[in-house]
């Protein structure tokens, strides 16, 4: 009587479980994405609670970053992550970091609150985007001294310091969520005005609006959308808003519907341009997940149709008081 497998059956049978795992490895991987997908959505809801709640509570939507321009600081800025934290049961880091006593260039400056600018905020994050935790989004926030920092031609993990493959500075906790700014842009920054500044969006800089700005239906206005680090990565901190160059430190906030989902990623000469680094963008396959003012969450594809010149279903959905009252896209 014959035992145990012939060298034959034994290569089938490892043929057989390797196609069983073939076959079962992509189906656990979109499933695991899915999952993921989901949770961002969540985070996404949580956020739009928030938003309501704090639009109760101050009857208005907090402001996209909120400027400081006392002693020619022009706007060294608290974001609306930031603004949202007593909202999303963040009371104490909302405490830790200083915000209610001092602008963000004199907290940046201050090493003992270093550890509170890199807390991880899980509501922040979509679990899709592995791309760390810490976020340099190629232009510094702060330097302390108020200072900036030149370009560096990769993304390091760092705000503020002096670039180049040895920088320094403050290093903070990314967000994938970024504010929407509506579709207004303008690459050169001697074109910005503040009109520009403004946006047509539900965020700008130094400003709030209220449901009553909302003519087009908040139901049919983009709240936020995704930033995922292969672009330009997001922070929930803040910005430096530099004068005179325009959105291109407010895309650590805030993205615009002037660039499609999804668009290609930042190139090294990013300066004022933005294209990749100012739009929305996700590792989920085929788009993104957006917050709509009223609160609901919605996929949109990165193939929505989308106007060079400003006017597609994308753009009109970014704006909040064009008159173009989108229904199903």
């Amino acid at each position: 009587m014959r035992s145990g497998m012939t060298l034959v059956e034994l290569l089938v049978t490892l043929a057989i479980i390797g196609m069983l795992v073939a076959l079962l490895v992509p189906a656990v991987q979109a499933a695991r994405e899915a999952a993921r997908r989901t949770q961002c959505s969540n985070n996404l809801r949580q956020i739009g609670i928030a938003l309501h709640i704090y639009h109760d509570a101050q009857s208005t939507f907090p402001s996209g970053y909120a400027a400081d321009m006392t002693n020619g600081r022009d706007g060294k800025c608290w974001g609306w992550g930031t603004l949202l934290l007593p909202f999303l049961e963040q009371d104490a880091l909302y405490g830790q970091i200083g915000r209610t006593r001092l602008p963000l260039d004199l907290i940046t400056a201050d090493e003992n609150r270093f550890p509170y600018l890199r807390t991880n905020i899980g509501l922040y994050q979509c679990p899709s985007d592995t791309g760390g935790k810490l976020a340099h989004p190629y232009r510094s926030i702060i330097v302390s001294g108020g200072s900036r920092a030149p370009f560096p031609p990769v993304r390091l993990p760092h705000i503020g310091g002096h670039g180049g493959q040895n920088p320094t500075g403050v290093l903070i906790a990314k967000s994938n969520y970024v504010g929407s700014f509506g579709s207004r842009w303008k690459s050169q920054r001697s074109n910005w005005s503040e009109y520009d500044f403004n946006g047509n969006g539900l965020f700008g800089r130094g400003w709030a609006i209220s449901m009553s700005d909302i003519p087009d239906g908040t139901s049919n206005t983009l709240a936020a959308g995704e930033r995922c680090m292969r672009n330009y990565a997001a922070v929930w901190v803040g910005v430096n808003s530099w004068k005179g160059c325009g959105f291109a430190d407010n895309q650590m906030v805030l993205a615009t519907a002037h660039y499609p989902i999804n668009d290609v990623p930042v190139s090294v000469n990013i300066d004022c341009d933005g294209r990749g680094s100012a739009n929305f963008s996700s590792y989920h396959w085929g788009g993104a997940n957006f917050l709509f003012a009223d609160g609901s969450v919605q996929f949109i594809s990165k193939h929505i149709d989308f106007d060079q010149g400003g006017y597609g279903v994308f753009q009109n959905l970014a704006q909040r008081n064009d008159g173009e009252i989108i229904g199903d896209f």
